[in-house]
């Protein structure tokens, strides 16, 4: 049987045997409108509105992430079943699938969970996924459905198949950070992918019960490759996702979904939308059933913005338009540990928005990010702790951040952002009342 070819910018061609069971599973998973879905959500939601080359999907993502999950599986120092493979294999290629468009900004209005939607997909037995996993074995949706669960309920002994799909190591990291970073043109977004999979180990340890636990863990001659891959990704969030234009983009579209259900739940409706669609029902505050959300994706967005950006409502018009053409939001970085200096800030920013007929609400938003580059070592939770273990040349297994200076500085950075976007014409008078303003902006610049 001929193999089925995919060319991938990152991957070059990923090849699936369709005479080998796990890897057909893939392939028809592949095909449901589930995952075909994930075509029509973007990987890096607005980003593209900064780097107009970050136009790649969740469903090239996710192809990625299956594939490198099997290559990290081929290249575990130990037996794999082919019950086994199917299961981290479907895991890996469906770990996405829960999101919804512009998935941050659409948790954040609605508070949905992209995690929950992903187990619902799986377990979904009128779904498609579950009718394909469950041909393979009854038990498999809820096995694949387990990956997306707490890391204590899953099965010492095979934590190692996790920590392929979900660690600080994982396959769905390895590929963003390549995938992101060739889409947007970082050349920072690079590192020996192919060293580190040689390299791989699992170690096993004694847990609770005197269960053996079985982790994934790389040998000491990736440690510098695997500083690169952390680093990477230190650099990718400071300059592509966390980007000052980004964040503006992201904060504007949060505030017109917000705006949206507000007034959709008051009883607005717009001519040429379904009354009854699942996004607005969703924006509104209704519960969708896995089936409705799954039927959302960007393109449903995009369509409401231009619609929106013609009706009566001047805050939803001139935020849709505002994302439609790309006149976006000002910004300010604040100081995080001056929180008199932010409060400060933020009335006067809310003083001229008033003064130029603004709705302080959407006209001034608040930007707050944080994240830690790295997680070491918890020795609250040794068995299950989130760092990267390395195998020495003498066979103990020690924390990378133990033999690594850069790993020991990422774990204790922590990107901590505290962000003003607002309108360029309020920003243009905050800058020139503001002293304290104008400083942090000619200290940026």
């Amino acid at each position: 049987m001929r193999p089925k070819l995919f060319r991938d910018p990152i991957h070059d061609i990923i090849s699936l045997d369709l005479s080998d069971e796990a890897e057909s599973l893939l392939f028809d998973l592949m095909r449901t409108s589930t995952v075909q879905r994930l075509r029509r959500v973007k990987q890096l939601g607005l980003a593209s509105l900064v780097y107009q080359g970050a136009e790649h999907s969740r469903f090239a993502h996710s192809m990625g992430v299956a594939h490198i999950a099997r290559r990290m599986v081929a290249a575990l120092p130990m037996e794999v079943d082919t019950r086994t493979r199917q299961e981290v294999f479907a895991a890996a290629l469906l770990h996405d699938v829960g999101h919804g468009p512009f998935s941050h900004a659409i948790e954040k209005v609605t508070g949905v969970n992209h995690e929950q939607f992903t187990r619902e997909a799986i377990l979904d037995e009128e779904g498609e996924v579950f009718r394909i996993l469950a041909a393979v074995d009854p038990a498999l949706p809820g096995d694949v459905a387990r990956y997306f669960g707490p890391r204590e309920g899953f099965d010492p002994g095979r934590q190692v198949f996790r920590d392929i799909v979900s660690s600080q190591l994982d396959a769905d990291r390895q590929d963003y950070i390549l995938r992101d970073g060739h889409a947007t043109g970082v050349k920072i977004g690079v590192y020996d992918f192919e060293r580190i999979l040689a390299t791989l180990k699992v170690y096993e340890s004694k847990g609770a019960g005197a269960k053996t636990v079985r982790r994934l863990a790389v040998s000491y001659r990736a440690r510098e490759a695997v500083e690169d891959y952390l680093i990477a990704r230190f650099h990718m969030f400071k300059q592509v996702y966390l980007h000052k234009t980004v964040r503006a983009a992201e904060k504007m579209l949060e505030a017109v979904l917000r705006r949206a259900g507000e007034r959709y739940a008051a009883g607005e409706r717009w001519g040429g939308l379904d009354d009854r669609h699942p996004l607005l029902r969703l924006l509104g505050g209704d519960a969708l059933s896995t089936r409705e959300y799954l039927q959302v994706d960007d393109t449903d967005v995009w369509m409401m913005l231009k619609v929106w950006q013609r009706g009566d409502d001047e805050v939803l018009a001139s935020l849709s338009e505002g994302l439609l053409n790309r006149e976006l939001y000002k910004t300010v970085d604040l100081p995080p540990g001056d929180p008199v200096l932010v409060a400060r800030i933020l009335d006067r920013a809310a003083e001229v928005a008033r003064e130029q007929g603004l709705k302080v609400d959407y006209a001034v938003l608040v930007d707050r990010a944080r994240d830690t580059p790295y997680r070491p070592y918890d020795p609250s939770h040794p068995r299950l702790s989130a760092h990267i273990p390395v195998v020495e040349r003498d066979g103990r297994v020690v924390p990378i951040e133990q033999g690594s200076d850069f790993v020991h500085l990422l774990g204790r950075d922590t990107y901590n952002t505290v962000r003003l976007c607002v309108p360029g014409s309020v920003r243009r008078v905050l800058l020139e009342r503001e002293v304290g303003a104008r400083r942090l902006v000619d200290e940026v610049e």
